[in-house]
């Protein structure tokens, strides 16, 4: 007697040794759509910095007459400079603090508490600085411009510049990339001293370390390369918070709630990016240094 049809396959499965399952497909479709649409969006994403930075060029370079206004790059110099200052001077110090406290503990009991300048000076200027950096600015000015430029978006500003053959990326973009470009090396600068000077009071509040040699053993350990790389670090970081910005403004829908959720992209895709980003220059340094 011939077994039934769903009987016969179901022993064809078992003694391939697999059973039907069309969970697997649809991942596998899930899995190559999310791929195409971030391909997507980071294709755009370049596309974008691209035009910024076409309209940096030269004037020789250039089809399009024009350049990008000094005034609108000197306000965008103080709003990252100036005006990240206050948050940053907390941030950066209280870690500063934290940091030589945690130490202190450590270095006390292996009998080697001097070497704490050399240590929290270093990671200061490595890494912790320019980190800090970057996340204060993504959750500082990335939110801002997210949600200015979304609400441009939303409100048809972007589209009116356009109808006036005026580049939004010229007016919008290209200000605030030459602004980050010369803020985030001085606002990162700043930071090496305010992490390192938070060590400093807590060696010499507690410690009882003199400042003096605090600092000579902080600037004995550090180098050139150390301070370029936390220089580059800033920088990198920094471009990448705005043109992230810029980028999750610039395509927002659906009125008020969607530049709620641009915003909230925006600052999370930018802390990703600037880890992403430190682990690779990280490597880069120690395979090329």
């Amino acid at each position: 007697m011939t077994p039934p049809t769903a009987a016969r396959l179901a022993l064809s499965f078992k003694e391939c040794g697999r059973t039907p399952d069309k969970r697997e497909e649809l991942s596998e479709g899930v899995s190559t759509g999310m791929f195409r649409k971030s391909m997507v969006s980071v294709g755009d994403w370049g596309t974008s910095v691209g035009r910024a930075f076409y309209w940096l060029a030269p004037a020789g370079l250039r089809r399009r007459r024009g350049a990008v206004p000094a005034f609108a790059i000197v306000e965008q110099v103080d709003r990252f400079s100036i005006g990240v200052l206050p948050l940053l001077t907390v941030v950066l110090g209280f870690v500063g603090m934290i940091l030589a406290l945690q130490l202190a503990t450590i270095l006390e009991l292996l009998g080697v508490v001097e070497f704490l300048p050399s240590i929290v000076g270093i990671a200061m200027v490595r890494e912790m600085a320019p980190l800090l950096v970057g996340v204060v600015l993504s959750g500082f000015a990335g939110a801002s411009i997210a949600s200015e430029i979304g609400s441009m978006k939303v409100s048809d500003e972007l589209r009116a510049y356009e109808s006036f053959s005026i580049a939004p990326t010229r007016y919008l973009l290209a200000p605030r990339l030459v602004g980050i470009a010369i803020a985030a090396p001085i606002v990162t600068g700043l930071g090496f001293y305010l992490g390192i000077g938070g060590g400093l009071v807590i060696a010499e509040a507690i410690l009882g370390m003199d400042s003096g040699q605090y600092i000579t053993r902080t600037l004995a350990a550090l180098d050139l390369q150390d301070v370029l790389l936390g220089l580059l670090k800033g920088e990198v970081f920094g471009l990448l918070v705005v043109s992230i910005a810029w980028f999750e403004g610039s395509r927002v829908t659906g009125g008020a709630l969607g530049v709620g959720r641009a915003t909230t992209a925006a600052v999370v895709k930018s802390v990703v990016a600037i880890i992403a980003a430190d682990l690779l220059l990280t490597f880069l340094f120690f395979r090329i240094g």
